[in-house]
């Protein structure tokens, strides 16, 4: 509890540094370090149309080592007015090396994080509604589905994290929210599972 009331704080003073740009804090996400995957797997992820981000488990602090597109649009936010001002979200060198709990928040739920992380322990997969943040500061309702991802020899080499905005239109093809979630899932697997057999998750060290 202790961690996470520390996490809502800087994430709040990090809002109010971009908001009025005074700098109270600086972001600790860092990529320096982080492995970075190979070619086919970001060609193989690119093609996933689904918001969503991939971490690590097995680097310190879990953090994200792919975001997609969509995922990265989530983060901003579109107004339709008359002058129609947009925000936008955070760009991809921004979230690389970042834990999740960058969209945390003072109203985001300490319960489901703990839920979260103890369906990470186990391994297991899990769906929660969770009180996020954009960029900007501006909140939205996260559907969001948690899963590790195993490589060809059955261990867990990733988990993905398919975030969807609850109150955003979105055209899923007939399919319910959570069969279009578990979509982007399956993708992520195959892509992961076929490129892991050869060797080619991570992109060879210079």
């Amino acid at each position: 509890m202790a961690l996470s009331t520390a996490n809502n704080i800087f994430s709040t003073l990090n809002r109010y540094s971009k908001l009025t740009g005074l700098v109270v804090c600086e972001r600790r996400c860092d990529s320096v370090g982080i492995p970075a995957l190979s070619s086919s797997l970001n060609l193989s992820l690119g093609r996933i149309k689904q918001s969503f981000v991939l971490t690590d488990r097995h680097l310190p602090d879990m953090p994200i080592v792919y975001a997609s597109d969509a995922f990265l649009s989530l983060t901003g936010k579109d107004f339709c007015c008359s002058n129609h001002l947009t925000y936008p979200g955070y760009s991809r060198e921004e979230i690389l090396g970042c834990n999740c709990r960058f969209l945390n928040g003072p109203g985001t739920s300490a319960e489901v994080l703990e839920e979260i992380n103890q369906h990470i322990c186990r391994e297991e997969a899990c769906t929660v509604h969770l009180l996020n943040y954009r960029k900007d500061g501006s909140t939205f309702r996260d559907l969001l589905h948690v899963s590790p991802i195993r490589n060809s020899s059955g261990k867990v080499a990733f988990h993905v994290w398919v975030h969807l905005d609850e109150s955003a239109k979105h055209d899923f093809s007939g399919l319910t929210p959570e069969v279009w979630q578990l979509g982007a899932v399956g993708a992520v697997r195959v892509a992961v599972r076929s490129l892991s057999a050869s060797g080619s998750l991570l992109r060879p060290s210079q």
